[in-house]
């Protein structure tokens, strides 16, 4: 029996002989064999640091770590994926697999991403316009009724969150659709689900004939230079439209930054950004309800707002002078238009373009990822919020120790570390304690108005007295000795060398005294006591500089 997708799929396409993207044409050779079948250049190109690594090969036609690492982050098998150059490229070759110019035709509900409208006109499929219902909410009975019927519907496209007026489509809505169209494929992309309070349908696309899903790097995960995407359906779908794939359609330095990405440290800062994101999209939603410009705000499922405004003709001279950017949108109302959230700093001069007074003061926040050849690390660090703190370094001890510097501080921290453990915990430690330091400093800025000094703490039968002076000037002292090598698989003898290793990334002064008879107690109490000094250093006091000299 002949599949749905082989039913739909063009002659052309059929006529292509398959693709494994699975196998590469090298597969018999050992990495370091000699590459003379490819006419590459074998001298790297004239530029420094990485950006020269890799880049005078081909990249690999499927990179297959990549398309693994995805195939995880969205729980389905690497089989029933194929990586794109974004979610556009993805929307392009399900329309060139599947469809025949001047016989078949694309539904699209309006209004929505011109994407799939437009790569259809270009392949010279009917397009068929539904629209959404009143208040923009998805009604899948008047889909149908607009659509059913319709001769050579091969792909149906939807948009959850839609973009531009971002309202989700329920996921029981897109599978009665599956189920009513059972000669058509449905195409959800999730471009931004991941702002969205819903369930993505990609597990339900690897195994069910007529459902694909689109998914991209681009929004979430700040990769929209890179271009890196992706189609999930089963397996013999996507094998299907593999074929309409160029032979390599990622660059190299997409895929090296996709996947430095998506590595597990860089992760929890990835949740802390989206978490954000979604805070201030609702924000600032509620700001521009007191606009005078504006007459109505939506805040739906993705990274932006949807706005209709008064005089989209003045707003538009008004926002080109102040050098800032959004997307109007007629087509989806009067004076439609599409606000992106962006950084703090961003959003402000938005608001205030738009007439809206900004908050009183800049969030003290920061963000740092540092790299080597022993640890790659990401923190995030909120000076003005107590939560979240994530900390995995791989050291459990030490992530408790971090969690109370953060939770004894009054700060947000997340940091996440993947290092050489299996060698010994020291780099580890240091670079951790590196990355934090700087981070601090960093959310700090020019430290105009707080406390600067701070504190001693008793922990039972332990003393541990710390002064910190954010001065910007480092300097470490530490006066205690441990008994004990270790506590769990945290070595002892590194405190010293760890508070040593922030005050020089702080650039503050650290001046830490412990003694006691419990080793375990007295290098928690060294951490708490920091904390807390922290606490009283970076307390916002006013808004002058801290010292006479009138520079830290």
């Amino acid at each position: 029996m002949t599949t749905l997708p082989v039913r739909l799929a063009r002659p052309e396409i059929l006529a292509l002989p398959p693709v494994d993207i699975a196998a590469q044409a090298n597969d018999a050779f050992a990495p370091d064999a000699i590459k003379l079948d490819a006419n590459e250049n074998a001298y790297a190109p004239l530029v420094d640091g990485s950006l020269a690594a890799g880049v005078n090969r081909y990249p690999e036609p499927q990179p297959t770590a990549l398309r693994r690492t995805m195939a995880a982050l969205y729980g389905v098998p690497p089989e029933s994926l194929v990586v794109t150059r974004g979610g556009d490229d993805a929307i392009d070759i399900l329309i060139r697999a599947f469809c025949r110019g001047g016989e078949d035709a694309v539904a699209v509900c309006q209004p929505t991403f011109s994407a799939y409208a437009q790569f259809a006109r270009l392949q010279g499929a009917r397009v068929i316009e539904t629209r959404l219902g009143p208040d923009f909410a998805f009604d899948p009975d008047a889909f149908l009724a607009t659509v059913r019927g319709e001769p050579n519907l091969k792909l149906a496209f939807l948009c959850s969150p839609n973009n531009p007026t971002g309202d989700p489509i329920a996921p029981a809505d897109v599978l009665r659709l599956c189920e009513a169209l059972p000669d058509t494929i449905v195409v959800l992309d999730e471009a931004y689900i991941e702002f969205a309070e819903l369930d993505s349908l990609a597990p339900e696309a690897a195994r069910r004939d007529n459902l694909v899903v689109i998914r991209t790097l681009s929004k979430a995960w700040g990769l929209a230079g890179a271009r890196v995407g992706c189609a999930i359906g089963t397996a013999e779908l996507i094998g299907l439209v593999s074929r309409a794939l160029p032979p390599y359609p990622l660059p190299t330095l997409s895929i090296a930054a996709a996947m430095a990405t998506l590595s597990p440290s860089r992760r929890p800062v990835h949740a802390e950004r989206i978490a954000r994101i979604k805070a201030d999209r609702e924000r600032i939603a509620a700001k521009l309800a007191d606009s005078p410009v504006v007459r109505s705000v939506r805040s739906g499922g993705g990274n932006f707002l949807f706005l209709e405004v008064d005089d989209p003709d003045q707003l538009a001279r008004k926002l080109q002078a102040l050098g800032i950017r959004v997307r109007f949108r007629p087509n989806a109302a009067p004076g439609g238009v599409r606000l992106t959230i962006g950084t703090e700093a961003e959003n402000e001069a938005a608001l205030a373009a738009f007439g809206v007074a900004a908050d009183a003061a800049p969030a003290r926040r920061a963000e740092l990822v540092r790299d080597t050849r022993e640890t790659r690390i990401a923190v995030a660090i909120d000076l003005d919020q107590a939560e979240p703190r994530r900390i995995a370094t791989g050291i459990p001890f030490y992530d408790h120790m971090l969690d109370q510097v953060a939770a004894h501080g009054g700060f947000s921290l997340t940091l996440s570390c993947e290092g050489d453990l299996e060698i010994d915990p020291h780099h580890s430690l240091e670079d951790c304690a590196i990355a934090f330091g700087q981070a601090l400093s960093r959310a700090l800025a020019d430290r105009r108005g707080i406390g600067r000094f701070g504190f001693s703490l008793p922990m039972d039968e332990t003393e541990a007295h710390v002064l910190i002076d954010l001065s910007g000037r480092p300097y470490s002292v530490f006066e205690g000795s441990f008994a004990a090598s270790h506590v769990g698989a945290y070595p002892t003898e590194m405190t010293a060398h760890i508070f040593r290793s922030i005050a020089d990334a702080l650039g503050a002064a650290i001046h830490v005294r412990v003694a006691g008879a419990n080793d375990h107690h007295k290098v928690e109490a060294c951490f708490k006591a920091f904390g807390r000094a922290l606490r009283q250093a970076v307390r916002k006091e006013g808004d002058a500089l801290p010292s006479t000299k009138g520079v830290l």
